[in-house]
C-alpha cells in the first residue's frame, strides 16, 4: 500500500488493500485508426459473405459441394484467426485510456474500450522500472525482450512524475 499518492495532473489514481489502480488518458492516432477501422469492416464483410457462400454451397445441389464446403470452411477458420488479431490492434487504437493496475506481483495494463478491450498482465519480477521513450514520446518498460509503451496522453512533466513516482514506489532496488 503506497502511504501518499502524487497529484499528477491528467491522471487519477485509486487505492485498494490489493492494488493501484492508476487511469490515464491515450492519445488517439488517427491515421492508425482509420485504417484499422476500415480493415474491420471489410473483414466483418469478408466473414458475413463467406458464411453466407459456404451455406449456400452446402445447399446447391452440386457433387462437389461437401469439399469445397470444407475448404471455405477452412478459410473462413483463418480468417476469424486474423480477426482476434485485428481486433485486439483496433481496440487498442480506439480507446481513449489506459488503466494501469499494480501491486508488488504484477503489472497489467488495461486499454478499454467500452466493456472489451486489451488487457495485458506482467510479472512485476520481469518488468524493467519505468522510462520514458524517445520515439514514441511515452514511458515504457522492457518485458523480455518486449518494450511496452504507455502514457502517451499525458505531458511531459506529468509522465516525468508519473516515472519517478512508480520506480521509486515499486522499483527500488532496481533503479
Amino acid at each position: 500500500m503506497v502511504d501518499k499518492l502524487p497529484l499528477i495532473s491528467q491522471v487519477h489514481f485509486e487505492q485498494t488493500p490489493e492494488r493501484l489502480k492508476i487511469v490515464i488518458p491515450a492519445a488517439r492516432n488517427w491515421a492508425y485508426l482509420t485504417l484499422y477501422s476500415i480493415l474491420m469492416l471489410m473483414w466483418l464483410v469478408m466473414i458475413i459473405g463467406g458464411a453466407i457462400y459456404l451455406v449456400q454451397t452446402l445447399f446447391s445441389g452440386q457433387s462437389y459441394r461437401f469439399v469445397f464446403a470444407i475448404m471455405i470452411f477452412i478459410l473462413l477458420a483463418i480468417l476469424l484467426r486474423f480477426g482476434r488479431f485485428l481486433g485486439r490492434q483496433w481496440a487498442q487504437y480506439l480507446s481513449n485510456r489506459e488503466v494501469i493496475f499494480i501491486n508488488q506481483e504484477e503489472l497489467i495494463v488495461r486499454r478499454p474500450v467500452s466493456i472489451w478491450g486489451n488487457t495485458d498482465v506482467y510479472d512485476i519480477e520481469h518488468v524493467s522500472p519505468i522510462y520514458e521513450a524517445e520515439e514514441p514520446e511515452t514511458l515504457a518498460f522492457d518485458y523480455g525482450y518486449r518494450h511496452v509503451y504507455f502514457g502517451g496522453g499525458i505531458t511531459a512533466e506529468a509522465r516525468q512524475a508519473l516515472q519517478q513516482f512508480l520506480n521509486r514506489t515499486y522499483f527500488p532496488a532496481k533503479g
